[in-house]
């Protein structure tokens, strides 16, 4: 039996230091890509070589803290990060605007002009500017000052910026809030910045496997063609991502790419059961059992039964979301979503194993390369309003739909953009995030099915689904939706673009995690082992973890940095254990005290346990700039005086299986569970899915 490894593997990932041509120190710091961490990360690829120039920021004291100080300072940063800012996939929402900075309910407002290699900061309003901020004080002082990240006013409802400045005024919150960290010291230099940057934007960044550059440059011909000559058309993305689906064959897909759709199979059945028993999914289940509808398919986990399709496709997908536990391929979420839909249609069809996997297949493709495509500031990560284009032609492919019939599936789901509203994501019905596309994705196929035509330009138009949804520079770009599909292999795992988390959060916290683990169950074991749970805040006189600054942006947008989030889940029922999936220090927590971090975690009797909450108190989050986007370096120092200290570069591989087994134990006997792992490993082998859903939902196979 594959048990949970109570900590990922640990060990220094730091490379001997050096010096560059400049005479400064360097280290191999980012280990994760910028692009991929999200909207933001980009703009965060600063090199750790600042902070070992400068030294450590000098703290304001919050007596002398002032809005005009604090834009004064980002001005004064922004004159040696603005050619760098200008090079990340997001430049352009920031480099050369303008916006005004207004302090609600007064008259005081600020002129910030963004250049790409300068800043000017004056007051007045210009009513020419590409943006308007608008902040109650106590919201200024906290992004400025590095209290919690630019997202908190919004989602707290206290900033409303216009739809058409949103992405550009969130991305400027967020980095106002990264660059309180800049360490420029009391005598900031621009000037040794800039060559820092510079250096740093000429010999590239260290990444790990599978990861894309932190700086998009353009391609010179295409960006002085398309000066030149600008197009007025696009590709025919609707149709060609159909003709692959209808041309995709088991025995076209290498042995790689098969591989990492078995992968992913295991993994998200894993997050399903575990989904089940939490009580968002069970309250979903009864609502769903109260239809009636007719048995087509089967919803697995916890009291497993058959509904329709579309219901068994949703409920699925809401067990693998309501946990933060589904995978990712390249920069979306990508499991919730195509595994349900995958299986529901297959089950009702009557498909066949192969038939299944390439339909698995055919989604993570389309996936990884629209999430590309439609990643802007807002929509980035599990946000990306994706789910509408792949989910209905992985149904259609297992219905038998033909080319044309999925390209009206696609016209049919994309009628109708949904997008969706991140504070939701603090409630039950976070798990409709990929339960609604999912279910759309099915009915559509099933609409295709039955003769109903959508339109087939839906993704290209501009005014289609892609333009809805995303904010798009120009048509070609939507070329990168269909480049290489059926010859480059995206999901083949030696691109390593598909990431399973071994733990129910956030992907920003997953190092931190792997950091406390690597010391309460290796480096200080035995001191664990030895105490009793309620005595470990008396032994822990402090946690610091020096944390990747776009995990801090992430781990504050819920909480504003307080216990506040505490109260909210005791009072109010839109309040949640989910919130505490993206929270900084929750999970530091939990794992530190009970030793994992499973489903189990997230129970109240674990959240408002005494030591979990004493513990809290006692984490330090220091955002470090030489963590990367993902890398994290954890300090656990005893009242004793003994120090452990973990540093975690990379997101650590793992055996996938252990998901069932942890999200499964209980519900199904172990013989239960090694029989799911196995039809997995040979699901290529069933003639009828039907008969893999039976084992997947614990009964033999026939």
């Amino acid at each position: 039996m594959i048990e949970q490894e109570p900590g990922a593997p640990g060990g220094d990932g730091r490379q001997p230091e050096g010096r560059d041509g400049n005479g400064l120190l360097r280290r191999d710091f980012l280990k994760r890509s910028a692009v991929a961490g999200g909207a933001f990360a980009g703009a965060l690829a600063l090199p750790t070589l600042v902070r070992e120039a400068y030294g450590d920021p000098i703290p304001i004291p919050h007596a002398a803290r002032s809005v005009e100080g604090g834009l004064a300072a980002f001005a004064g940063k922004w004159q040696g990060a603005g050619p760098a800012v200008k090079l990340t996939r997001f430049g352009d929402f920031l480099s050369d605007k303008t916006f005004n900075c207004r302090v609600a309910g007064t008259p005081r407002s600020y002129v910030l002009i963004l250049g790409t290699a300068g800043a000017t900061l004056s007051p007045g309003v210009d009513p020419q500017r590409h943006g308007d901020m608008v902040m109650p004080e106590a919201d200024w002082l906290g992004v400025l000052y590095g209290d919690f990240t630019g997202l908190a006013p919004l989602l707290y409802g206290e900033s409303f910026p216009e739809r058409s400045a949103a992405n550009s005024v969130v991305l400027l919150g967020i980095v106002m809030y990264a660059f309180s960290f800049l360490p420029v010291g009391s005598n900031p230099d621009p000037q040794l910045l800039a060559q820092v940057l510079e250096g740093l934007a000429k010999s590239g960044l260290p990444s790990c496997k599978g990861e894309p550059a932190p700086f998009v440059l353009p391609n010179a011909t295409d960006t002085l063609a398309s000066v030149a000559r600008p197009p007025a058309s696009a590709p025919p993305v609707t149709k060609l991502l159909a003709e692959f689906v209808a041309g995709i064959r088991y025995e076209h897909i290498p042995p790689g790419t098969v591989a990492s759709a078995k992968e992913q199979l295991k993994s998200i059945l894993g997050t399903m059961y575990a989904g089940s028993r939490m009580p968002p999914g069970q309250k979903f289940a009864r609502a769903i059992k109260a239809f009636h509808d007719r048995p087509e398919a089967t919803v697995i986990g916890q009291g497993s039964f058959r509904t329709s399709a579309r219901h068994a496709a949703l409920l699925n997908s809401v067990y693998a979301q309501i946990l933060e536990w589904e995978d990712w391929t390249y920069l979306a979420h990508s499991g919730a979503s195509i595994v349900p839909t995958a299986l529901a249609a297959a089950e009702l069809s009557g498909a066949s194993g192969k038939e299944l996997v390439a339909a698995i297949v055919a989604g993570n493709e389309i996936l990884a390369r629209a999430g590309d495509v439609l990643t802007d500031v807002i929509h980035t990560g599990n946000a990306v309003a994706i789910h509408q284009i792949e989910t209905p032609l992985v149904a259609g492919k297992l219905l038998g739909l033909g080319r044309a019939q999925l390209q009206d599936a696609v016209g049919i789901c994309c009628t109708q953009p949904q997008v969706t509203s991140i504070p939701a994501w603090t409630a039950d019905a976070k798990g409709l995030l990929t339960g609604w596309p999912v279910m759309s994705g099915v009915e559509a196929a099933l609409y295709a099915r039955a003769g109903i035509t959508g339109r087939r330009d839906i993704l290209e138009n501009p005014i289609g689904y892609c333009y809805r949804v995303a904010d798009i520079p120009t048509p070609t770009r939507l070329a990168t939706m269909v480049d290489g599909l059926g010859r480059t292999w995206r999901f083949d795992r030696k691109y390593d673009q598909l990431f399973t988390k071994r733990f129910p959060t956030d992907g920003f916290q997953l190092t931190s995690v792997q950091a406390i683990l690597d010391i309460v169950n290796r480096q200080a074991k035995h001191i664990w082992n030895s105490t009793p749970r309620s005595r470990l805040p008396k032994i822990v006189k402090r946690v610091q973890v020096r944390i990747p600054w776009v995990m801090a942006a992430s781990a504050t947008m819920f909480s504003k940095g307080t216990k506040d989030i505490y109260s909210r889940i005791r009072r109010q029922p839109d309040w949640t254990y989910i919130s505490l999936l993206f929270d900084g220090k929750y999970p530091i927590a939990a794992s530190l005290v009970n030793r994992r971090l499973s489903f189990r975690e997230y129970s109240r009797s674990t959240i408002f346990n005494p030591a979990v909450q004493a513990v809290i108190d006692k984490i330090e989050l220091v955002p470090d700039i030489t963590m990367g986007v993902f890398g994290a370096e954890a300090t656990v120092e005893l009242t004793d005086g003994r120090k452990f200290t973990s540093r975690q570069d990379c997101i650590a591989d793992f055996p996938v299986a252990e998901k069932l087994y942890i999200g499964a134990r209980g519900i199904r006997s172990r013989g239960q569970i090694r029989s799911i792992v196995r039809a997995v490993d040979h699901v290529e082998s069933f003639a009828n899915v039907r008969d893999f859903v039976r084992i997947a939902a614990g009964a033999r196979r026939r």
